[in-house]
């Protein structure tokens, strides 16, 4: 029985300690051609380094839009933790993300110049930017889970940092 009781302890401790992380980037370098284009030989690299960055993270969930860029985004770290790309809609982001939180995995998402900082806002973050701009491709921003005491029901973070290779510097 007292290893039982120690054993379930040490589970409901392990719980606590560990925190869900939600890692959101927009979708890789994409061609200039079509309605829904592929990504560049440059974009085809950063996937590859985003797997990299990514591939020692436990992260149980890969989501992307029904796009070609965010899909191909993806790919390299879906086929490296084979892992089924998940198609999310972008206007149901407040409930979508909350699914997240509450199922405890860590997760990648793909999305979009005009929606990665919206996905941020809609969890009560601030990021120091206001938008990307159309060249900006190597922004990596993490979410963590702290605790799940916070005014929505959740304490977060963010971090913001960048992979593969740098993106130009914005223009003044």
């Amino acid at each position: 029985m007292k290893i039982f009781v120690i054993a379930a302890l040490a589970s409901v401790l392990f719980i606590h300690c560990t925190s869900t992380k939600i890692y959101i980037v927009r979708h890789a370098e994409k061609d200039s051609v079509g309605q829904d284009p592929d990504l560049t030989a440059a974009g085809l690299q950063r996937a590859i380094d985003l797997a990299d960055q990514l591939s020692n993270k436990k992260i149980r969930n890969i989501y992307s839009t029904n796009t070609n860029r965010t899909k191909q985004t993806a790919t390299p770290l879906s086929e490296r933790k084979n892992l089924k790309i998940q198609v999310y809609e972008n206007d149901t982001l407040q409930k979508f993300l909350y699914r997240i939180l509450e199922s405890g995995d860590n997760a990648l998402i793909v999305g979009h110049s005009n929606t990665t900082l919206r996905m941020l806002k809609e969890l009560s973050l601030s990021p120091a930017m206001n938008s990307i701009a159309d060249d900006d491709y190597d922004n990596l921003f993490i979410v963590t889970l702290k605790s799940r005491s916070g005014p929505s029901g959740f304490d977060l973070k963010l971090k913001e940092t960048t992979y593969g290779k740098k993106s130009p510097a914005p223009a003044n």
